[in-house]
C-alpha cells in the first residue's frame, strides 16, 4: 500500500516499509535533501534549543528553498550548504524576533514566578544546556563560529549584524560557558 500527500512543490509518498520518499518537481533537490536534513535539524535544533523547534525550523527552510528553485531553477548551486544553513539561520532570527514579540504581549497578562528556586550548579551543567542557556545571537555566533567554522565576517554576514557585534558576542559567549561549566580562567580560551 503506498499513501501520498501531495503538496503544491512536492510529493512525499511511503512505502511499505515506511520510510518517506521526497519527490521534488526540480532535479536533484531530493539528493540535497537526503543529504543536509539531518545536517540542518543539528544546526537549527542547536540555534533553537528544541530538537522539535529545530525539525520545524529545517524542514520550513528548505521548502523555502524548493519553492525558490521552482521558479529559478539555477538557484540551489552545489555545494547547497551554505545555502541552506543561510535560510536557515535567517528563518532562526525570525522566529527568535516572533517570539520576543509575542512575549512582549503576554507580559500585559502574565506574570512570571519568583525564580529563587532556579539556581543551577555549574559543575552540573553540561556543554549543551550551557549552549543553550546562551542568548539566540550569541549561540548563533557561537555555533556558526566554532561549530560551523565560519569566519567571523561569514558569521556576520549570515547574522544580518557587523563584524564587530559578532566578535562581542563571542567574546561573552566564552565568558558565559566558562562559567557555565566551571572551567578555570577567564573564559578566553576556546570552548
Amino acid at each position: 500500500m503506498r499513501a501520498a500527500v501531495i503538496y503544491p512543490a512536492m510529493r512525499i509518498s511511503r512505502a511499505d516499509s515506511g520510510v518517506d520518499r521526497v519527490e521534488t518537481a526540480v532535479p536533484d533537490l531530493d539528493a540535497v535533501y537526503r543529504s543536509e536534513i539531518r545536517r540542518m535539524i543539528g544546526l537549527a535544533s542547536v540555534l533553537t534549543g528544541s530538537r522539535s523547534a529545530g525539525e520545524d525550523l529545517a524542514h520550513d527552510a528548505f521548502l523555502l528553498v524548493l519553492r525558490r528553485a521552482e521558479r529559478e531553477p539555477g538557484y540551489v548551486r552545489s555545494p547547497a550548504w551554505p545555502l541552506l544553513r543561510t535560510v536557515l539561520v535567517r528563518l532562526a532570527v525570525q522566529r527568535r524576533r516572533s517570539i520576543a514579540r509575542e512575549s512582549r504581549r503576554l507580559a500585559h497578562f502574565w506574570e512570571p514566578p519568583d525564580s529563587e528556586w532556579w539556581d543551577p550548579d555549574p559543575a552540573l551543567i553540561d556543554w549543551h544546556a550551557a549552549l543553550g542557556a546562551l542568548p539566540p545571537r550569541m549561540r548563533a555566533c557561537a555555533v556558526l563560529f566554532y561549530g560551523e567554522d565560519l569566519s567571523i565576517a561569514d558569521v556576520a554576514r549570515e547574522l544580518g549584524c557587523s563584524p564587530r557585534t559578532v566578535e562581542h558576542n563571542l567574546h561573552s559567549a566564552r565568558i558565559k560557558l566558562s562559567a557555565a561549566l566551571g572551567l578555570a580562567g577567564d573564559g578566553e580560551a576556546a570552548p
